[in-house]
């Protein structure tokens, strides 16, 4: 009581202050009493000193929008007010640092912060707050990471589509386009996972990055979701019975474009309509106007020999295709190597396709599968023989970490592999080994693993 005592007088002394500085006009004196009181979360109070500072020091200081910001975020979250007016005050905060401070703060993202307050609290039309989120996306595309506004940005794409505001074409190319900005987002952080991973493993994760390791985990886990969204927004307007009509309709007045086949192409491509008799067609006009690393990879598609296949393929990396493709190209190469028993290629393979596409998990599962098939095969004794489980448990793990839209298979992979792995009992009873212990493989896998 004695607390809240002294904290309501302290208030008390702040707003008389507060008062007398407004009748002083002395913006200083104002802007340092509003602050003390947002530093101290003291939001209604610095909620009543907000409006005379707006209006008599708009200029003071970037603090006062950006304590703003969060007091009407605050009146928002606790149903303080009225709501829409709450909502108008905090669009306000977000312009007074655009439009004031652009110098103090990243104004792509507060813009996009603008949007989806707009969009959430109805606030604008739609088409404004699409041709905010539009712009943002296309000038600012490396600022444009929030997962919110990415499925919001699309959503309203898909209205606009509906309103006959913009055709199919259109629909698509948004699509395309955001679809590989996730796409590149999931990569960059499926990188920096693979990194604590593989320190994780080694036993030389740091407490800091096991807490960046976690954050890294929920933002994959959240881009995953986006993507989920996005794919499903755009349902079965994008499946191959929709593409293949829309585009043979266009191929005679187009064949000669390079822009527009290469747009089919990448379509095509991603949808795996590559059995398509126009996606063949395209594949060779394209070749003909512009040899390139894409027409070589389509030329690989429909080869009929697996080496001629690999031939366009190895051709296609080299002449430099996207990350994306070359990620699947090696994939399509592991697999093939696979079912040919070819581990130890096959193994290259798809570790070359997960460095090209890191948030890439399938070929983790690959591998994973394939060192659990060889466990007879590898290690001297049954423990060893065994223990190759924990390899191919490692390897499930990782796939389920990196690739959200696989993680419940590759966690069920994982359990099942350590299920068929020496259990504790057996490890305590080992002569050979004990908690702790390396184990190497000199077969094909040419990994080792710790007893745990």
């Amino acid at each position: 009581m004695k607390k809240k005592s002294i904290l309501l007088v302290a208030i008390a002394v702040f707003s008389f202050a507060f008062a007398k500085a407004q009748e002083a006009d002395d913006c200083t004196v104002m802007l340092q009493i509003f602050a003390e009181n947002a530093k101290a979360r003291s939001y209604d109070e610095a909620y009543k000193q907000l409006a005379p500072l707006v209006t008599n020091c708009p200029d003071a200081s970037a603090a006062i929008y950006q304590y703003g910001e969060r007091i009407y975020e605050h009146r928002l979250r606790n149903n303080i007010g009225n709501e829409n007016e709450n909502a108008v005050g905090l669009i306000a905060m977000f312009d007074g640092q655009i439009n004031r401070f652009a110098d103090k703060v990243n104004v792509s993202k507060k813009m996009v912060e603008k949007a989806r307050a707009m969009y959430k609290y109805n606030i604008g039309t739609q088409d404004e707050v699409y041709a905010i989120l539009d712009e943002e996306f296309r000038d600012n595309p490396e600022e444009f990471t929030d997962p919110n506004a990415m499925i919001t940005y699309f959503k309203l794409a898909e209205n606009r589509y509906n309103d006959k505001k913009i055709d199919l074409q259109g629909f698509f190319d948004i699509y395309d386009e955001l679809t590989l900005q996730i796409e590149n987002v999931q990569d960059e952080r499926g990188m920096i996972l693979n990194n604590y991973l593989d320190k994780e493993a080694a036993g030389t994760l740091t407490d800091d990055e096991l807490s960046d390791k976690e954050a890294q985990e929920t933002n994959i886990k959240n881009y995953g979701i986006v993507m989920g969204s996005v794919n499903a927004t755009l349902g079965s307007l994008a499946d191959c019975d929709k593409l293949i009509p829309l585009y043979e309709a266009e191929f005679d007045n187009k064949k000669s474009d390079e822009k527009w086949l290469s747009n089919v192409l990448r379509r095509l491509q991603a949808k795996e309509c590559t059995d398509a008799p126009l996606y063949v067609e395209s594949v060779k006009a394209l070749h003909e106007i512009n040899p390139s690393a894409k027409t070589a990879y389509g030329l690989g598609n429909i080869a009929s020999t697996q080496s001629e296949k690999f031939k366009y393929w190895d051709q296609a990396i080299s002449l430099g295709v996207s990350k994306d493709l070359e990620s699947k190209i090696y994939y399509k190469k592991g697999i093939a190597y696979k079912n040919q028993g070819q581990y130890s290629s096959a193994k290259r393979e798809f570790i070359a396709a997960n460095n090209a596409k890191p948030s890439f998990g399938a070929p983790y599962l690959q591998i994973a599968s394939m060192i659990a098939n060889s466990a007879n095969s590898c290690g001297t004794t049954p423990f060893e023989k065994r223990a190759v489980y924990w390899v191919a448990a490692r390897y499930a793990n990782k796939a389920a970490a990196v690739d959200p839209s696989i993680k419940s298979n590759a966690l069920q992979a994982a359990a099942s592999y350590n299920g068929s792995a020496p259990q504790s009992q057996e490890i305590f009873m080992s002569k050979e080994y004990k908690s702790g212990s390396t184990i190497s493989f000199s077969c094909w896998i040419g990994e080792s693993v710790r007893v745990p």
